[in-house]
């Protein structure tokens, strides 16, 4: 985190003016520190907090934070309207009533009795989270922290939850801050305290807080008298912004900035104490303002079945309209001639309401009761066997990989668009200083660090002193040395260098690289710097620190030397922000952008830096308005800092530039190889400069040598629009639908890589919707894409816009807190854990350490994961339909009347004791091809890009082998033992053949599973098989007398007669090979003539044949031509999927 420091300079060469020699003391003129008094005192946008002055108390937000969903008097009415949100379960409860209704054919205890169950298990599960929320918020709350008693002097022990604005509170090591605080002084006497904020960003390097000069000494004896008056504003959600003020015992207003500011959720590290007044309490803090739930993200699998279920609900509409019809015109045909029904007259109109609603309840588990707690239980196992996977866990860091939600799995096998951050994320964040450009010479080397580049050692060392290349290095050195926002630690073991922190890890190797060199970083403190430079000590005094941010892309430091007394201004930052500053007569400027374009070339990070020197009427002029600025409290106030830092950053000396490396990760080039295989587009959006951006690329494959570059960077929007419109022209991009951009990417003669930087993507992200989907189709239509020197809110924007053009899946995957909006935004987003804090894992659906784990990520757990939802979808819809539609043909036998054929309780145990248990453990480990052909062969990907295993078409096929199986399962033990005796000469009955129909369904539906899992193993056979005889065992002891007489009276001994009957053994043995005829025949013909990849490998691999596999190349290899051509037909774009059965 950048240090925000506001500071005022000190020393004799400001004599005369408005500056004193304490940096901190710096005094606003009187008319302005007046009128700043005045507004801020009666300002209502601000809050006064004054200790040991009298004043009118104000009541503020407790410290005490709830984070728990419900209480034991909301969790129910909440819960239960959370539930019926959902168009299942509101079907579900109507049919539990109308169960319950006179002319249900069913016991209404059968219906409610399971539907109930369901949500009370859910609503269960609800609690326990929530019970486990409020015991981490009473943890929380009743943590002790200490509050002085003025009265007293002391300090006495207090729960968070007592505290209140304006207590003053001690925090001693490795306790967390309770609130935000304004920070007084610590146990250091230069005012310094070392702070942990992962919690609050994520970031694991400590970070340095530095008191005001006025505070920083005092102790615990000082406090009881201290007067002191904090002015700041209202409670904001910014983490990068502090508009306080702070007055001490009557004196002069201080500006406080975020070095004085400890946050909630902070823990204070290698510090004994540190003393600060609270602010901000309980939910008005930064923490608390911050902590937003991710956004709800559903996958596309689970949408369309969503709408399935609504056609489903259509269909069986139909049937019961259609059905009571039936009824009506059965019962005004033929009422007359069953005088034994008893009915008096014939059916009116009004009847035909009735009936509808009676078929609704005979037929209403159609839809599966427990469909969405079995998916649930199906996804949190995949969730788990990928956090267990062993080629996801980094041994270095003892780091799984995480799933922290269960709800994407199949989505991740439906990627089409991958977005990349680069640093951290490709590359290790591992920073090293290579090289630099002074005075117009290039000094270092790719192989070593700088420190071991001999020619800048020898003109360190061996030329003299008046050398004008010695004095150009050292001032570049020094200069680097000096501006940064890294702060060293106490040397250990007597060593002359410390240990440096930094958030910044480009800062880090900076630092440590002057270091080696010489110009080292001995001490800071909020007032000064101690570079040692050979066997002296410099010592700079900080006037002022002028913050990096992402709008300005640069810092500065204003300092002094204290022996010279002469004042400099560092700033350093970004080539294109930096290079319009420097003065027009620097004869090194084009050596310098020469040396930045070659650096850049080989994939180095680079900064421009530069100097001015200050004159004392120029500085005191722009201090009185950078102050006047610190002590405002306007909405704009950044933004007005931004403005001033501007006028003194003009005119500046350039030194030179430095350049530092970044390795890419291992196997990024081959895991980017086999996504693009797979038919994945990549964009890889960086801050990095242009050419930086493009070697890269170059050397992870994403550029090859038998690619298209196409350049959009442009200097002007008129030349960027030119530039689209060409291209559009060209590739013939203008009014194109999605499916006609595949056919002109199929089309090309050659792969296109797409590179453009962020000045020319604002133009391409404007309103205007033909400018976007020019360049989303051009960029469609090539392979990969580098968008370079974006923000990020463009990287979020970028996914926005691939998500409006069309139906595909995007994933975005960074490792730094500028990440997150974009995995958010993304349908899937995964985060790195990597050197830049946690943030982006927490923000992410999916964390992993290493960019390799991806492709086994996507390539097999996604494929897998996709596959086996979809087929467990259609699988538990299949099962469910084909018991209805047995039941359904008995109708014709009943007179439409609504009369049951199971007896009841034996389609309520279907799914939860018989066939959900067996098809959830088939789906979790199914797989058609293992781990290592899945990401040997990534053209099987497709199948889920094409949603071949998902469609409408896909689904109602299900249905109907379902319809034809139901058909099968009622006719044939109809027919085959209607006419049947049994031992004793006595004609079979209603619930003799009915209970032998569903025994058939139970083996039908078993062998179906067989059937269409592509993995056969000892566990599945067993469970499987296990279901089958667990059926038999339970049926059993319902038949028996005891039982059947508090269930269903109607069972007893039923079973044991079917059992006794060797012609049910017949029609259970011989029924389903009838049944399952369609499937064989569709599944035949697929394999035959409408074979799709999956297919055709499984077919090779059967015969012991493996197809040429897709070789992991890197960038040397793909110099070979034949490589690159058989890279070219391996990316899959040409590939032809068939939406068809369940074997697809």
């Amino acid at each position: 985190m950048s240090r925000h420091s506001s500071n005022s300079i000190g020393g004799s060469s400001l004599r005369g003016s408005k500056f004193s020699s304490d940096r901190s003391s710096f005094e606003l003129l009187p008319t302005v520190r007046d009128s700043y008094i005045r507004h801020m005192t009666g300002s209502s946008s601000v809050r006064n907090i004054k200790i040991n002055i009298p004043h009118e108390k104000v009541p503020y937000c407790p410290n005490s934070i709830r984070t728990s969903k419900y209480t034991v008097l909301t969790w129910a009415p909440k819960c239960l309207f959370i539930q019926f949100k959902r168009a299942a379960n509101i079907y579900f409860l109507i049919i539990s009533i109308l169960t319950a209704m006179p002319f249900s054919p069913k016991n209404p205890w059968s219906m409610g009795a399971t539907f109930g169950c369901v949500i009370f298990f859910t609503m269960l599960k609800e609690a326990y989270e929530d019970y486990k929320r409020h015991k981490q918020d009473e943890k929380i709350n009743n943590t002790i922290t200490r509050r002085l008693n003025f009265e007293t002097g002391d300090f006495e022990e207090i729960k968070w939850s007592e505290v209140n604005v304006g207590d003053l509170l001690e925090v001693r090591d490795g306790e967390s801050f309770p609130a935000d605080m304004v920070y007084l002084s610590s146990s250091y006497e230069n005012g310094i305290a070392y702070v942990n904020t992962m919690n609050l960003d994520g970031e694991t390097n400590l970070k340095e807080k530095i008191a005001l000069e006025g505070t920083r000494k005092l102790v615990k004896e000082d406090l009881h008298d201290l007067i002191c008056h904090i002015c700041c504003e209202n409670p904001t959600i910014s983490l990068f912004r502090c508009n306080c003020n702070m007055q001490c015992k009557g004196g002069d207003w201080k500006p406080l900035t975020l070095n004085q500011i400890l946050l909630r959720g902070c823990y204070l590290k290698n510090t004994k104490y540190i003393f600060g007044i609270v602010i901000y309490t309980g939910s008005e803090s930064k923490i608390m303002l911050n902590s937003k739930e991710a956004p709800s993200k559903i996958s596309n699998v689970l949408r369309r079945m969503n709408k399935m279920l609504y056609t489903v609900f259509i269909f069986q509409g139909a049937i019961c309209i259609i059905f009571a019809i039936s009824c009506i015109s059965w019962g005004t045909a033929n009422i007359e001639d069953h005088e034994y029904l008893g009915v008096d007259s014939k059916p009116q109109a009004s009847d035909f309401f009735l009936q509808a609603l009676t078929f609704l309840v005979a037929y209403s588990h159609l839809i599966p009761i427990s469909l969405y707690v079995a998916l649930e239980i199906v996804k949190l196992s995949m969730a788990y066997l990928i956090s267990q996977d062993l080629d996801l866990y980094y041994e270095p860091e003892d780091k799984p990989a995480v799933s922290r939600t269960s709800d994407l799995i199949e989505e991740l096998g439906q990627v089409e668009f991958i977005f990349s951050d680069k640093t951290g994320t490709l590359t290790c964040n591992v920073m090293e200083f290579k090289k630099c450009s002074i005075n117009g010479i290039a000094y270092g080397n790719s192989e070593t660090g700088l420190w071991d580049c001999q020619r800048l050692n020898h003109v360190l060392k061996d030329c003299p002193e008046t050398d004008f290349n010695r004095i150009a290095a050292e001032k570049f050195l020094l200069m680097l040395s000096i501006c940064h926002t890294v702060f060293p630690a106490e040397p250990e073991n007597n060593e002359e260098t410390p240990k440096y922190h930094a958030s910044s890890p480009d800062e880090l190797a900076l630092v440590s690289g002057c270091a080696k060199l010489g110009f080292i970083l001995q001490n800071k403190t909020n007032n000064f710097l101690h570079i040692k430079v050979g066997n002296s000590v410099q010592k700079w005094e900080i006037i002022e620190e002028i913050p990096f941010n992402s709008n300005r892309k640069r810092m500065s430091i204003i300092v002094r030397e204290t022996g010279s007394k002469q004042v400099y201004l560092f700033c350093k930052g970004a080539d294109q922000v930096m290079i319009p500053r420097v003065r027009r007569d620097q004869y090194n400027q084009r050596l310098v952008q020469q040396h930045l374009d070659d650096f850049a070339k080989e994939g180095l990070r680079t900064l421009v830096t530069c100097q001015k020197r200050l004159e004392a009427l120029e500085l005191q002029e722009w201090m009185i308005a950078w102050r006047e600025l610190m002590l405002s409290s306007t909405y704009d106030k950044q933004e007005k800092m931004d403005a001033c830092a501007e006028k003194i950053e003009q005119d500046l000396e350039l030194l030179g530039a430095s350049a530092i490396e970044d390795k890419l990760q291992e196997e990024v080039p081959e895991t980017l190889h086999l996504l693009i295989a797979a038919g994945i587009r990549v964009w890889v959006l960086t801050g990095d400069k242009q050419e930086t951006a493009i070697e890269i690329g170059k050397s992870c494959n994403l550029i090859r040598p038998d690619m298209k570059l196409l350049l959009l960077s442009s200097d002007s929007r008129d030349a960027y629009v030119e530039k689209i419109h060409s291209l559009a022209s060209e590739f013939k991009l203008n009014d194109k639908s999605a499916k006609e951009l595949r056919k002109i990417k199929s089309d090309l003669s050659e792969n296109i890589a797409l590179v453009i930087n962020g000045i020319t993507l604002t133009w391409a992200l404007e309103e205007n919707q033909d400018m976007r989907k020019l360049f989303f189709s051009l960029a469609y239509i090539s392979e990969s894409c580098i968008c370079c020197r974006v923000s990020p809110a463009q990287k979020m924007q970028i996914v926005q816009l691939a998500k409006e053009n069309g139906p595909w899946i995007t994933l975005a995957i960074g490792d730094g807190a500028n990440d997150v909006s974009m995995i958010q935004e993304a349908h899937i987003g995964v985060g790195i854990a990597g050197k830049e804090g946690t943030q982006a894992v927490q923000a992410s659906d999916y964390a992993i350490c290493r960019f390799k784990m991806l492709k086994k990520l996507v390539l097999v757990h996604g494929r897998w994961g996709y596959r086996r939802i979809s087929f467990f979808i259609c699988y538990y819809f299949y099962k469910n339909i084909a018991v209805v539609f047995t039941e359904i043909w008995f109708a014709i036998f009943n007179g439409f009347s609504g009369q049951i054929y199971f007896l009841e309780w034996l389609p309520m145990l279907y799914n939860s004791l018989w066939t959900s248990w067996p098809c959830a453990l088939t789906f979790i480990f199914e797989q058609d091809a293992n781990a290592k052909e899945s990401i040997e062969h990534p053209e099987l990907y497709g199948a889920g890009q094409k949603g071949v295993y998902f469609t409408f078409k896909v689904f109602w096929l299900w249905v109907f082998y379902a319809m034809w199986q139901g058909m099968t399962c009622f006719w044939i033990p109809m027919y085959g033992s209607y006419y049947a005796a049994s031992s004793d000469g006595e004609q079979q009955g209603l619930w003799w053949i009915s209970t032998l129909s569903f025994t058939l369904v139970i083996h039908l539906v078993t062998y179906k599973l067989f059937l269409e899992s592509q993995y056969w193993n000892i566990l599945t056979i067993s469970f499987s098989l296990g279901s089958i005889v667990f059926y038999y065992l339970t049926v059993i002891v319902l038949n028996t007398t005891a039982v059947s007489r508090a269930f269903q009276p109607e069972i007893t001994y039923v079973f044991f007669n079917i059992l006794g009957n060797g012609k049910a053994w017949i029609i259970l043995f011989l029924s389903p090979l009838i049944a399952l005829t369609p499937d064989y025949v569709v599944k035949a013909y697929m394999y035959l003539f409408n074979p799709n990849p999956t297919d055709v490998f499984l077919a090779q691999r059967r015969k012991r044949k493996t197809l040429p596999a897709i070789v992991p190349v890197n960038s040397k290899m793909l110099e070979d031509s034949n490589i690159a051509e058989s890279s070219n037909i391996a990316d899959g774009s040409d590939r032809k999927f068939q939406t068809f059965g369940p074997e697809s």
